[in-house]
């Protein structure tokens, strides 16, 4: 998997970041202010967002955090919306907030921002957001509801219907070797760096399984966020197993070469503390623009507990 993961062309995810400690919301966007859930998503159904009527078609929300930013990004690329802008009254990460949104995203998506600074000394930050194609991403997901009602009963607990969605990721892909030695350019266009290798070709890398593994458990009803590290060229999903925190790498648990029929489960469902203790993993540092384990599992916390 390349350092660098955001790739994937498409749609326009636009939004806009203002910060800055002397902003003053009422003065800068006025209008009718108004509280928004998203009560179907897996992620803090029950957070309330302040959404305030402003130039931006479809709303500002005020955010006081990184992380209530990313989930709040995070809830409206999943629900299809495609336009929106935050406020905050104290300056933010941008890079955070952008990890953090992808964390929670059903696509990995490449983020461009330009800043500006205004007459009160605030800045003003546009995000261009470009999404895999909309298309695609939903026949993903079309696959992703079938493999789940093909494979998944009723009387399953989540360990057993977890365990299902992870062996058939693992039976039904190879991992793409000769992938991993594409240049940039080719990376951008090849499918097995998403989702779509999985459910196209049975074909990807890393990241596909990842892409694949989080679409699988959201069509269960699951909640995961996507982990990253950049130290480890590597991608793999946090799960939520009855609200409690699990780790789960389905490309390491895939045999290569592929060993048809064969499934391990050496990373299925892994308790953070055993993660640490196995020293395979190694989790980028906390910096402003790199998010380390220990936030992933907080913001873990603040979205699915």
């Amino acid at each position: 998997m390349k350092k660098k993961w955001k790739w994937l062309l498409g749609l326009c995810f636009m939004l806009t970041a203002c910060s800055g400690k002397s902003l003053a919301l009422p003065e800068v966007l006025g209008g009718k202010r108004e509280t928004v859930t998203f009560s179907d998503s897996l992620y803090r159904p029950d957070q309330e967002f302040e959404k305030i009527s402003c130039d931006v078609r479809e709303g500002c929300y005020a955010v006081d955090s990184e992380m209530e930013a990313g989930l709040l990004i995070g809830n409206l690329v999943r629900s299809g919306q495609r336009e929106a802008a935050i406020v905050a009254d104290e300056d933010l990460d941008l890079d955070k907030i952008f990890i953090y949104a992808l964390a929670l995203s059903p696509s990995t998506f490449e983020a461009q921002y330009t800043q500006r600074r205004m007459m009160n000394g605030t800045r003003r930050t546009i995000f261009t957001v470009t999404m895999e194609d909309e298309q695609q991403l939903q026949r993903n997901r079309v696959q992703a509801r079938r493999i789940v009602e093909e494979n998944v009963s009723a009387e399953m607990d989540q360990t057993e219907t977890i365990r299902v969605l992870h062996d058939w990721l693992v039976l039904h892909t190879q991992y793409d070797e000769e992938a991993v030695a594409l240049n940039e350019e080719e990376r951008r266009q090849s499918l097995a760096f998403r989702a779509s290798g999985v459910f196209e070709r049975g074909k990807a890398t890393c990241s596909g399984y990842m892409e694949a593994m989080d679409l699988l458990l959201e069509a269960a009803g699951i909640g995961s966020i996507r982990v990253f590290s950049n130290t480890m060229d590597h991608a793999w999903n946090l799960v939520s197993l009855d609200g409690e925190m699990r780790y789960l790498d389905a490309t390491f648990d895939d045999p290569v070469p592929d060993q048809p029929g064969r499934v391990m489960y050496d990373f299925f469902l892994i308790e953070p503390d055993t993660l640490k203790q196995r020293g395979k993993y190694e989790f980028d540092p906390a910096t402003p623009t790199t998010i380390s384990q220990t936030e992933y599992e907080a913001f873990f916390n603040y979205c699915l507990r």
